[in-house]
This record gives C-alpha cells, structure tokens and sequence, in this order.
C-alpha cells in the first residue's frame, strides 16, 4: 500500500496496560453470610471460601474466566511471584499509540505479506516476551498472571536462567518491583527461596498447585492479533496528519 504521511507525535516507548486508571471499589460487607448448601451431605458451604475481603479479592473476581490474558502489574510495592515456565510462552512485537481506547496493538509485519499498516505509518514496534507466572499475595489466593517484559529485563531474566545459583527461573520465587519513572525506571528482581517466603507472610505452592497451573497456562494463541483493516484505519486516523 502507499505510504502513509509523516506520524504524529503519538507513539510511546513503554509499555504499559492499555486503561492504568482502573478504579476499584471496596466490596460491601454483608450483614448476614448466606449460606450454601452441598446436596449430598446438606451442611453449609463456609461463606469465608465463598466471600472474600481486601483488595487481593478484587483482583482476583476481575481476572476470574476473562479470554484474554491477564497482565501481571509491577509497581513501586515489591510483588512475589513463581515462574511456572523456564521461558517466554510468546515472543512478539508490539506497536503502542497513544490515542483514546485501545493503545497497544500487535505488529502484522511478520504475518501479512503486505506488511504491517503501523510499520508503514512510522509506527516502530517493541519487542515483548512473555512469561507464565503465579502471583502469590498474603490476602487473596495465588493468581495466574502473564509477566510481560521488553529486551532490557528479558536479558536480566536470562542471566538469572543460567546461573547456576539462582537458575533456572521457575526454581525459586522472585521478588519483582518498579524503581524510577520514565525512561529512568528500572524493573528489580529479587531470588526469594521458599523456606523464606514466611517473611512475606506467604504459602508456597505446591506441587499440586503447580500442575494445575501449568494445565491452564497462557499459549501463543491467547495474544490477540488486529485484522490489518483495523490497523489500517488507527494509521489513517491516529498516525496520518
């Protein structure tokens, strides 16, 4: 296709997700647990299994049954988490626009042989690697996440793999968080083994959790591909002066 005119100012180097401000809001307490009951034996079900508090409760209800994959967030507050896989379950480049909506697009180029529409709109695309990981949290239940990393922590996470100290990835847990703002900011990982993790107030997995997450791990499949129209009409819309 021609090439599009010269891009606005509008593309943007990090990644994050695509809506940062979600708001969420303090479940109400109900006065009275109600009661379920189990047909074989009719006792009560226990309302602490069925009705959760705190904020690790809402994370969890949101990412419950959800088609796409859910992103783990990394912040200023240190997160625990446990490799399920020793590498990237995808490996994909991705373009980010900063427009209203949707920001974050997988780049066509290397799937349509005509090319991607953002490439050809000026749009230079990161690369993103991704990771099967369990988010572990002393407030809520450990949490399947995709960790999504660009090519500087991709090459921290490697050399983790394969020193033998502290590899490979999914032998120990990490300790995960955000230091700086910007182009400054830095993504710290720290080993944390398990006999240490009663420091963070925290269980272990065990072997039985460990296979039922890697039953349901993410695949390459779960990245969401842009037909090229849609591409083509965010260049034309977004890109082109």
């Amino acid at each position: 296709m021609a090439q599009l005119t010269k891009t606005k100012e509008k593309i943007m180097s990090r990644y994050d997700d695509d809506d940062e401000t979600e708001i969420m809001e303090e479940a109400a307490k109900p006065t009275r647990a109600s009661r379920q009951t189990n047909d074989d034996d009719d006792k009560p079900a226990v309302a602490t299994k069925v009705i959760r508090s705190g904020w690790g409760a809402v994370e969890q209800a949101k990412s419950a049954d959800s088609p796409y994959a859910q992103r783990l967030r990394i912040s200023e507050d240190t997160t625990i988490i446990k490799f399920l896989e020793d590498e990237p379950y995808a490996t994909y480049r991705q373009h980010w626009v900063e427009r209203t909506g949707q920001k974050s697009f997988t780049c066509i180029a290397d799937l349509d042989p005509k090319g991607c529409p953002l490439c050809d709109a000026g749009s230079r695309p990161s690369t993103r690697f991704a990771f099967n990981v369990v988010l572990l949290s002393s407030d809520a239940e450990p949490m399947h996440k995709s960790y999504e990393v660009g090519p500087r922590v991709i090459d921290q996470l490697k050399n983790f793999h394969i020193d033998p100290r502290q590899g490979p990835l999914s032998k120990h847990y990490w300790a995960v968080s955000r230091s700086g703002k910007g182009a400054t900011s830095a993504t710290n990982h720290q080993l944390v083994k398990e006999r240490d993790l009663e420091e963070w107030n925290i269980d272990g997995l065990t072997e039985d959790d460990l296979k039922t997450f890697r039953k349901d791990a993410y695949t390459p499949e779960i990245i969401q591909i842009p037909t090229r129209k849609d591409l083509t009409q965010i260049a034309l819309e977004d890109l082109a002066d």
